[in-house]
C-alpha cells in the first residue's frame, strides 16, 4: 500500500498548473484549486448538461433508405465530426466500428433518464424510446439461438444502420451494463416491452451461470467461438450485480427466483475472489469491448466503487476498499508519460486505462 501512497504523492507535487485549459484561461481559487470559469447557474454543470442535450437534440437523421429506422444517427453510429461552425456530420462506418453499439446505449438510456430528472426536459423521453426500440428491433439474437431474443451488445457483424449479426460478439457485462440502463429507462417511461426485455436477459445470465465452486459465475462471451480474445471475465461482475439489483427493485425475480440467486453468486465472488486480490494486474478489467483489456479501466473502477457504496451491508470493509481500488485507478493511469495524466490546478485528469488512449484526459474524469 506504501507503494500507491508514495506514488500518489510524487503525482501531487508534478504537474505544473497551465495557465489555460481548452478553450478557456485557467481560474483557481484562494486554494489554488482549480474553479469554474463559467458564472451561470450551478456553475459549469447546467452550462455543459444543456450543451450535451442540445448536440444530441440537433443531430442529423437517418431515414429508411439507408437504415432499419429513422433516428438520430447516433444510434446507429457513435462516429461524428463537429465544424467549427457547429454543423454536425456522420462519416460511414465498417462492422468493427459498430462494435460500441452496446456502450453507446447503455450511455444513452442511462444518461438521458438522469438528465430527465434534472431538467424534467421532456425530448429525453423521445430519445430514450428511440434508443431503446432500435435495440430491441435490431440487436438480439433469433428466437432460435442458444441464448434467445439475447442482446448482441457488441455486434462487430452484421448490417451497419440495420440487422445484427449473432456471431457478433456477446459480451455478457455489456449486456448487464445495458440492461441496468433499461430497466431504469422502462421504469421511467412505463414501457412493459423494455421491462420484459431487460427480465430475460437477466433470466438467461442467471440461469446459464457457472456453478463450480470457486469458479468465476460468467466467462466473458455467450458465444467465446465467435470472439477472438480469452473468455474470461473478471471485475465484470460488478455490472451483473447492477443489472440484478435493477431487474430486483423492478420486481423482476425470473424463474423460480433465478436472478436473486445469481446476485447472491455474483457478490459471493466480488466478495470472496476478486477484493482479496484487488492490485492484481486485470481484476478491474477487461470490459472494453475491443481488445482483450487486460488492465484496469475507469468504468469497471467506478462500478465496483458504486456496488461497494451500495451494500454496506454485503461489504463492511466498504470504505476502504472503494477508496483503494479508486486510488489505484488513479495511480495506475497517471504512469505512462505519454498521457500526462496527474493532478492539474488540484484536480485529477487521466485517461481511461493504464493501456489507452494516449493523452485523453477529458473524458476519463466525466464518466469515473
Amino acid at each position: 500500500m506504501g507503494t500507491f501512497l508514495i506514488a500518489g504523492m510524487l503525482l501531487l507535487g508534478g504537474a505544473d498548473a497551465p495557465t489555460r485549459y481548452y478553450a478557456y484561461d485557467a481560474v483557481e481559487d484562494r486554494h489554488g484549486v482549480i474553479a469554474p470559469w463559467y458564472r451561470g447557474q450551478n456553475g459549469q454543470c447546467d452550462w455543459r448538461v444543456r450543451i450535451a442535450a442540445e448536440t444530441l437534440k440537433r443531430y442529423p437523421w437517418t431515414d429508411t433508405a439507408r437504415a432499419a429506422a429513422a433516428a438520430p444517427e447516433y444510434i446507429f453510429s457513435g462516429a461524428w465530426k463537429i465544424s467549427p461552425e457547429g454543423a454536425i456530420t456522420v462519416p460511414p462506418i465498417g462492422d468493427w466500428a459498430n462494435g460500441d453499439l452496446g456502450q453507446r446505449a447503455a450511455y444513452v438510456l442511462g444518461g438521458l433518464a438522469e438528465y430527465y430528472r434534472y431538467t424534467g426536459d421532456a425530448a429525453a423521453i423521445a430519445h430514450i424510446a428511440m434508443q431503446a426500440d432500435a435495440l430491441l428491433d435490431f440487436c438480439l439474437t433469433p428466437p432460435d439461438h442458444p441464448w434467445p431474443d439475447f442482446l448482441i451488445s457488441v455486434p462487430v457483424r452484421g448490417k451497419t444502420y440495420g440487422q445484427a449479426d449473432p456471431h457478433g460478439f456477446i459480451q455478457l457485462d455489456i449486456v448487464a451494463e445495458v440492461g441496468s440502463a433499461l430497466v431504469r429507462a422502462a421504469l421511467l417511461c412505463g414501457n412493459a416491452r423494455w421491462l420484459a426485455a431487460a427480465e430475460h436477459w437477466g433470466e438467461l445470465l442467471a440461469l446459464k451461470r457457472a456453478r463450480e465452486p470457486g469458479a468465476p459465475p460468467w466467462g466473458r462471451y455467450a458465444n467465446p467461438a465467435d470472439a477472438p480474445w480469452e473468455d474470461r471475465m473478471t471485475g465484470g461482475v460488478v455490472f451483473m450485480i447492477d443489472f440484478f439489483d435493477e431487474l430486483l427493485r423492478a420486481g423482476c425475480r425470473g424463474e423460480n427466483d433465478c436472478i436473486a440467486e445469481a446476485r447472491a453468486a455474483a457478490v459471493a465472488h466480488l466478495r470472496d475472489a476478486l477484493l482479496p486480490d484487488w492490485t492484481g494486474g486485470d481484476t478491474w478489467g477487461r470490459n472494453y469491448w475491443d481488445w482483450p483489456c487486460p488492465v484496469q479501466v475507469e468504468n469497471v473502477t467506478e462500478f465496483a466503487a458504486r456496488v461497494l457504496m451500495a451494500h454496506p451491508g454485503e461489504f463492511p470493509n466498504w470504505r476502504n476498499d472503494a477508496r483503494n481500488i479508486m486510488t489505484l485507478f488513479l495511480n495506475r493511469t497517471c504512469v505512462s508519460p505519454n498521457s500526462n495524466g496527474g493532478v492539474f490546478s488540484g484536480a485529477w485528469a487521466y485517461p481511461e486505462s493504464s493501456g489507452c488512449c494516449g493523452r485523453s484526459l477529458w473524458y476519463g474524469p466525466f464518466e469515473l
